[in-house]
């Protein structure tokens, strides 16, 4: 119906532990949000330290899932927004300067290097969103890991299997002479 406001999505995190100006930020990606989307961490590009935007600094958000980045453009008018699933960041770095820190993303999503390269981001949200990010990344991978099959050796029949019990002592010379009879 016209005239009838659009119902704003439900967020499956308290944003109370956020800052006025982070739930600003949280309030304009809302929309891009999972279901079960939880947002761990914001930092924004700072306006006036070397490196940062004045008109329009970037907002990083680091998620249960992905990473989403905020580029406003037109002054502010419009954003480009970047989502990147943790699994498909190649590499992340971190460079501490004297009052902020940049991030520097690789992703094959990135057209170029800039998209991925943050400057003027305070220390200690630079530091938890770089820890977020390892986390999940070492997540995929160990899932990663799991899942993928391991392929016994060749050689390991029985028979070499119970040679090398009881080379290691495992079982008795008599143990192994039942068991290989059994095996034949």
């Amino acid at each position: 119906m016209l005239g009838r406001k659009k119902e704003e999505p439900e967020l499956a995190f308290d944003v109370s532990e956020f800052d006025s100006n982070e739930q600003d930020e949280i309030n304009r990606i809302k929309t891009f949000l999972e279901a079960a989307e939880v947002i761990k961490a914001v930092a924004r590009q700072s306006k006036f330290m070397p490196g940062g935007k004045i008109i329009t600094p970037r907002t990083i958000f680091a998620t249960n899932k992905r990473l989403i980045i905020r580029d406003p453009n037109a002054l502010g008018l419009r954003a480009d927004i970047d989502s990147i699933p943790y699994s498909q960041i190649n590499n992340i770095k971190l460079e501490k300067g004297a009052f902020t820190s940049e991030i520097r993303i690789k992703s094959g999503q990135f057209e170029n290097d800039d998209q991925g390269y943050i400057p003027a981001i305070p220390k200690k949200k630079a530091a938890k969103i770089l820890a977020i990010i390892n986390e999940h990344i070492r997540e995929a991978q160990h899932f990663h890991d799991k899942t993928t099959p391991v392929q016994e050796k060749k050689e390991d029949d029985p028979l070499t299997i119970l040679k090398k019990r009881l080379a290691k002592g495992e079982i008795t010379k008599a143990e192994y002479k039942d068991l290989k009879s059994a095996l034949e």
